[in-house]
């Protein structure tokens, strides 16, 4: 009202001058003072404009112990179900036991304003070995909210009514984090859920659709599995498998294949000249595929020519994405490169509805988070580093939300900002969780 008071008194005063205020014959009675507009109320500042790349929000999870965050997924509502690992206490009174000695394996479920909906910690006992170490490494949500995990178990673990002791797993577990079953398996490359609330795994040499109740309906061997660094697998069972193959002692070649769900090959690439490390494939929502991972040297993907940026100390090893149509046929790559020193690592990506994707990857500093168009144009790129260099500060996974947002978690141990106002202090190493504009 201050403001709206001060420019009527400012417009009145020029009236009364073009009036010939002061002027002869001009009245020289005073105006009468403004009346407050009983209608106008004071506006609050406007919030900052967002652009892409920033965050919406962040949140900091507070679990004692040294926590580890391994995958984060949509839940299909807005919100978000993360997984991870807490070595120490597990400060949760639902854990399944607790010993401060042995790792935890840990599900929380965000809603789509970060806050936690629930928490579940699972505290392997030791077996025979001493051990009590739980690793987690696969998480998918089916269309119904049912949460399937994998890892590898050093210890005993009950979860639903199967008792896994000392072996690699899959797991079935409610929407509210309740466990139904669990089955021991081979070492697990990937799994997906399908829309009746089944899932299908990768696991060793085979591939073996389980049904709702746990139970292996059919197992397919696929022996070129053992050679694949990554996989995908479609709700039919059939794989999309890359890595790398041997051309002579000392030379190797990257390659891509896509396999039937009895195991046979409906096409094969061979990506390079210089081999690249995969580090995950993924199906877009077109059927088309996106892969991830290193390399350093040359590749050749479609007409395109990949290079990593080199100094005069030298090329480092730079993150890649490559998008392929649903026949393998090579549509965009993309080499992506840190300003920061350090070989990248560790690469991640999620795929968006239009086909464009987020990728993240590690570097001795810290970490990068990057979004690329459907046609794998660099929209942004955002670092999460830390000066002095060290790597007190890494992201781990990311996941597009329902409309659209990007969701980032990591891991850090400090005092950080995290790309905003507020700082985080964490007690040991702690999660966050973060939400971006796309």
């Amino acid at each position: 009202m201050g403001r709206w008071r001060a420019g009527t008194a400012g417009l009145v005063l020029s009236v009364w001058t073009a009036l010939g205020c002061g002027g002869s014959g001009a009245s020289t009675e005073a105006p009468l003072p403004e009346e407050e507009d009983p209608g106008s109320t004071p506006q609050p500042p406007k919030p900052p404009t967002l652009e892409p790349g920033d965050a919406r929000w962040t949140v900091h999870s507070r679990t004692l112990g040294r926590q580890d965050a391994v995958a984060v997924a949509s839940d299909g509502l807005g919100g978000s179900v993360l997984l991870g690992t807490t070595h120490g206490a597990t400060g949760t009174p639902d854990a399944s036991s607790t010993d401060g000695g042995g790792t935890a394996l840990t599900l929380a479920h965000h809603d789509g304003a970060g806050q936690v909906l629930w928490m579940r910690s699972f505290m392997p006992e030791p077996s025979e070995s001493g051990a009590a170490q739980a690793h987690a490494q696969f998480l998918a949500v089916s269309s119904g909210g049912e949460l399937f995990v994998a890892g590898k178990l050093e210890g005993r673990l009950r979860l639903g009514e199967t008792l896994i002791t000392d072996s690699h797993f899959v797991a079935k577990l409610a929407s509210d984090g309740t466990p139904l079953w669990a089955r021991a398996t081979g070492t697990v490359k990937a799994l997906t859920a399908d829309i009746e609330g089944e899932v299908v795994v990768a696991h060793g040499r085979l591939v073996t659709r389980y049904d709702t109740r746990g139970t292996a309906r059919w197992s397919q061997e696929m022996p070129a599995l053992a050679s694949a660094s990554v996989v995908a697998l479609d709700s039919d069972g059939g794989a999309v498998l890359a890595g790398q193959r041997p051309l002579a002692p000392f030379e190797s070649i990257g390659f891509i294949a896509r396999l039937s769900p009895v195991g046979e090959v409906y096409w094969e690439l061979e990506v390079g000249p210089d081999a690249p490390s995969f580090t995950q494939v993924i199906f877009a929502a077109d059927g088309g595929l996106r892969l991830t991972g290193d390399f350093q040297g040359t590749l050749h993907w479609g007409g395109a020519v990949l290079m990593p940026s080199c100094v005069a100390e030298g090329c480092a090893r730079a993150a890649f994405v490559l998008a392929a149509d649903a026949a393998g046929r090579p549509l965009w790559g993309h080499a992506l490169t840190s300003p920061s020193p350090g070989e990248a690592r560790g690469a991640r990506l999620a795929a968006d509805e239009e086909g464009g994707a987020a990728v993240l990857w590690k570097h001795g500093c810290g970490s990068e988070l990057a979004r690329l168009s459907p046609l794998g144009e660099l929209s942004w790129q955002a670092p999460y580093v830390t000066q002095p260099c060290d790597e007190s500060l890494h992201l781990r996974d990311l996941t597009f939300l329902s409309g659209g947002d990007v969701l980032g978690t990591g891991t850090f141990s400090g005092t950080r900002a995290l790309g905003g106002t507020e700082s985080f202090t964490s007690d040991d190493t702690d999660v966050f969780l973060q939400r971006l504009v796309p």
